[in-house]
């Protein structure tokens, strides 16, 4: 597994800037940021790769404007676009950031033909769509952060509660990133040990919620802009399993293609195999009743919002 690789993040701002930063620890080949305010990505790009005399990491970190420094990248990232503001859900930002992600995709079909693509603006679920046919490019390589996210976060809360090492939890969240996720309980656990076993019905609830609303209590914490050092730790897990002979199994929004019964071209947080093949196969685990209308009911949210939004461009 070579590390040459060439990544490109388009949006420098806190949560791009911190993407470059871990990627220059892991040493790839090639780090691009590509921002309208080019003297922002120039001057991070300037500041990542100096560390690299403190990491020892050779990585090349590039910043700039102009589309053309991500040339020939194996991997591109999307974090670019208008961000959360206090009492601004994530779909009111589909007009103006849907067309972000068209214009970066016009770039990235025609520079980085070959590139897997990843999507962090939001709503990140419905933009990943929109990427997916602005490219053109196949479903097993267009791919949106949410699941990863919200899962560490829902781990967290648990260790909390339960007062154990963050390292012994696992937790994974499903269905659309933020208000209509679906935390899975029978795939939480401690351990080994469920962890509704471990944790009252109260402390498992309370979890939830901080989970749910966890972008949006960063959010008011911060006032102008959410989370950025959780969702760049989950976007380098999503670039570290493209990377892999040996696929991971991350819960990432992808295009469902029909399992669990739902729309086949919504994008929706499922558990699939990710590797150096992209999205290798979504694994379609069983869920309580309860679970599977959750999903079903996040999936129908962001059918009706896409169609929407799609309406609005032809009318």
């Amino acid at each position: 597994m070579s590390n040459a690789w060439k990544v490109t993040v388009f949006g420098a701002g806190g949560t791009g800037g911190a993407i470059a930063d871990l990627l220059t620890q892991k040493q790839y080949g090639e780090v691009v940021l590509i921002d309208v305010q080019k003297d922002m990505a120039e001057g991070k790009a300037m500041d990542i790769e100096q560390s690299g005399a403190l990491m020892g990491s050779d990585t090349k970190v590039v910043g700039g404007i102009d589309p053309i420094l991500s040339k020939d990248s194996n991997v591109v990232i999307i974090t670019a676009g208008i961000g959360r503001k206090p009492g601004l859900r994530r779909e009111d930002l589909i007009a103006t950031n849907a067309r972000v992600m068209k214009e970066i995709s016009q770039s990235i079909r025609m520079l980085s033909p070959d590139a897997f693509v990843i999507v962090l603006t939001n709503p990140a679920d419905i933009l990943t769509r929109v990427v997916r046919h602005a490219t053109g490019f196949p479903s097993e390589r267009v791919m949106g952060q949410g699941g990863i996210l919200d899962s560490a976060r829902l781990a967290h809360w648990l260790a909390k509660l339960a007062n154990v090492s963050q390292q012994h939890v696992r937790a994974m969240v499903l269905g659309g990133h933020g208000d209509h996720m679906v935390p899975v309980r029978r795939f939480a656990s401690i351990y080994g040990i469920p962890a509704t076993d471990v944790l009252t019905e109260n402390a498992w609830q309370t979890a939830v919620e901080h989970t749910r609303f966890g972008g949006g209590e960063i959010l008011a914490k911060f006032k102008t802009h959410g989370a950025a050092i959780t969702p760049a730790h989950a976007v380098l897990a999503m670039v570290e399993a493209l990377r892999s002979q040996v696929a991971h199994v991350l819960p990432v929004s992808v295009q469902s293609h029909g399992v669990y019964g739902l729309p086949k071209d919504v994008y929706i947080g499922l558990p699939a195999k990710v590797s150096e093949l992209g999205v290798e196969q979504i694994l379609e685990a069983p869920l309580s009743a309860d679970e599977f209308d959750r999903l079903h009911a996040s999936a129908d949210s962001m059918e009706k919002t896409y169609q929407e939004w799609k309406s609005s461009q032809s009318a």
